[in-house]
């Protein structure tokens, strides 16, 4: 095979593989624009339960503690090409003397020799697996018997763009008390576990919700850079086919022309 046959056949693979990446690029783009948009639901949903539970308990004693180990959960990718989303939730979680809870199958299977791991959950791969994974998350943690204890969440945040530990258990306190007593249609302990109920579902719901957003955006950062380094090597590619036909046809001309010198 000629060089300028080999060579146009790389190029042809590259390209085909540019083509791929590019596609993905664009659905990560899709899926961050669909993400986005429920972000800002999710976390007035969060910050009013919030409110409502720190309200609550103002001069009230917390749930008691039915349990002395903590459980931190680490929000990882279901999908891959993020780039270092992953490795930088376990960095955070170094050392850390609780055990872990890791949801997605990338940061499951990046993390496969770290030691305190307690479970494993599937992750999201898009805005609508949410509901599904808290679900499932919640049936792990209950197992755990993690609320009853300290619970832990290491995350990916949109804002500041690091990786945060949010103490998600014990319920926030903080709130002022009101003078006028709340008319509960239900019992205060059944009332407190629902609406603690409430608390973690949008809690989660709202981290879920900014970790899947970090994740696209890193994807979409990442596909980027490889289409980059793509479009250069293919650039590199048309310009050494160019030359290798330039060389392919001075051969050509001169087989022609020593033929046609043979011929007289």
């Amino acid at each position: 095979m000629s060089r300028y046959r080999e060579l146009t056949q790389h190029l042809k693979g590259l390209e085909d593989m540019r083509a791929i990446l590019a596609g993905m690029r664009t659905l990560a783009a899709v899926e961050l624009q669909r993400v986005t948009r429920l972000q800002d639901a999710s976390e007035q949903l969060r910050q009013g339960l919030e409110a409502a539970v720190a309200a609550h308990f103002a001069g009230r004693p917390p749930p008691p503690a039915t349990a002395d180990v903590g459980v931190c959960v680490l929000l990882g990718s279901e999908k891959g090409l993020c780039g270092d989303f992953n490795e930088r939730l376990l960095a955070a979680a170094a050392g850390d003397a609780q055990p872990l809870v890791l949801v997605g199958s990338k940061l499951t299977a990046t993390a496969l020799r770290m030691p305190a791991v307690a479970a494993r959950c599937p992750g999201a791969l898009a805005a609508d697996d949410v509901g599904p994974v808290l679900t499932g998350l919640a049936q792990t943690l209950a197992g755990l018997n993690a609320a009853g204890g300290r619970l832990d969440v290491l995350c990916h945040e949109p804002q500041q763009h690091r990786v945060r530990r949010v103490a998600v258990l014990p319920p926030p306190t903080g709130g002022t008390a009101s003078d006028a007593t709340p008319r509960l249609q239900l019992p205060a302990p059944q009332f407190a576990a629902a609406l603690l109920e409430q608390y973690l579902f949008a809690v989660f719901n709202g981290l879920l919700i900014g970790s899947l957003l970090v994740e696209n955006q890193q994807r979409i950062a990442h596909l980027q850079a490889a289409l980059q380094r793509l479009d250069d090597r293919c650039d590199e590619l048309r310009q050494r086919q160019r030359h290798a036909r330039q060389e392919q046809i001075i051969e050509e001309v001169e087989v022609a022309l020593s033929v046609a010198g043979a011929g007289h």
